[in-house]
């Protein structure tokens, strides 16, 4: 079942939308993807998306990893929580997002295929600073 897009705009500006992210590390490196859409457009930040009604964690993994990226690398594991408050602009899907962080580690660096949220990669070896102000880590990276 899914919301008629205007209402849930409203929605999106009445209440918080619980996300997940991912953050990707091979060695001592994360992968960042150039954003394309509000409320981080045009930022290099992690992968992830909004819980969908009656959605396990496992399964919003595997939608919003292998739209992002193009390939599913699992749920990983639980590092931080972050309460995001972002301005509130044009076009902005969520401008409040209580998010749980995701630690997944793979052996080999590779190259994303991207959907129409990205448009480019790095792999870094710092996130990005709005993330490390608001998350509070339960696990050191």
């Amino acid at each position: 079942m899914f919301i008629p897009e205007s209402e849930y705009q409203n929605i999106l500006k009445m209440m918080p939308v619980f996300c997940v992210d991912f953050l990707i590390k091979c060695k001592d490196k994360y992968l960042l993807i150039k954003r394309t859409q509000e409320p981080v457009k045009d930022v290099y930040w992690v992968i992830g998306g909004r819980m969908q009604f009656k959605e396990t964690v496992n399964d919003l993994a595997s939608r919003v990893q292998i739209r992002e990226i193009g390939r599913f690398l699992g749920i990983g594991k639980t590092i931080g929580f972050s309460n995001y408050f972002f301005p509130d602009v044009f076009e902005a899907r969520a401008t409040h997002t209580p998010t749980l962080l995701q630690l997944v580690e793979v052996n080999q660096m590779f190259d994303p295929t991207f959907d129409d949220t990205g448009s480019d990669h790095i792999w870094s070896e710092t996130l990005p600073d709005e993330l490390l102000k608001q998350t509070t880590f339960i696990v050191p990276l």
